[in-house]
């Protein structure tokens, strides 16, 4: 499977959503960062991570046609660059099996991602391709993000699925700041409780007791991941 995911507007999580919703869960995935200005997967730990420019997508085609499976993480800096050279090329919207734009509930973000959604149909993309995917979600998607759903609605272009959006968590800046994955925290087998329990080190109990801390609430919201991605690729 290829996916892209992009938008239109800044900051609504395209990056996170390629890089801790996306690559674990298609771990033989190649993985392509078209950014040129802002943060991008590399920043946050990811390995392997091959970095293009949004008029690059002749280079980007190429590669795709070796690999089975492929997230391409498109910056907001890029993306119209990206998708105007992507137009040149018969056939290029059948290249990728989705296109992801994550969308928060900010007024500016919604809209540019609607704005998303027609661009993709204007270039030949398969609207139930077109997957907007709700991020920083509070409680519920449908109600605090409503416009996307009367519009999939209403003007059925595009898709969205009520169980496919992720919570907002302070736990991605704090695996942003170390540079590391939700497995990387989780499946390391230290015992945290019982460790900050038993040391005797002041220091040593603290940071412990601070580990304990961001594991469990890395839990539930690797939980929210997988059952996210389950919806968003059915």
């Amino acid at each position: 499977m290829k996916i892209a995911v992009l938008n239109y507007s800044g900051s609504v999580g395209k990056t996170v959503t390629a890089h801790h919703l996306l690559k674990p869960r298609m771990p033989n995935a190649a993985f392509y960062a078209v950014e040129t200005i802002n943060q991008s997967a590399s920043d946050l730990g990811a390995a392997e991570v091959e970095q293009l420019r949004g008029k690059d997508f002749g280079a980007l085609l190429e590669s795709l046609i070796l690999e089975d499976d492929a997230i391409i993480d498109i910056g907001a800096s890029n993306i119209e660059v990206f998708m105007q050279a992507m137009s040149r090329y018969a056939g290029s919207a059948a290249e990728f099996d989705l296109y992801v734009i994550p969308v928060t509930s900010e007024q500016k973000a919604w809209q540019e991602s609607l704005k998303t959604v027609e661009a993709l149909l204007s270039i030949g993309v398969a609207s139930e391709k077109i997957r907007l995917f709700p991020n920083r979600i509070q409680n519920d998607p449908t109600e605090e993000i409503p416009a996307i759903f009367n519009y999939v609605k209403k003007m059925k272009k595009g898709w969205v699925n009520p169980n496919a959006f992720l919570f907002e968590s302070e736990i991605y800046e704090y695996l942003a700041a170390k540079k590391i994955g939700f497995d990387t925290l989780i499946d390391d087998n230290a015992d945290y409780r019982t460790l900050a329990k038993t040391e005797t080190d002041p220091d040593k109990r603290r940071e412990y007791a601070r580990m304990y801390r961001w594991t469990q609430l890395a839990i539930p919201v690797r939980n929210n991941l997988d059952e996210a991605y389950a919806a968003l690729v059915a």
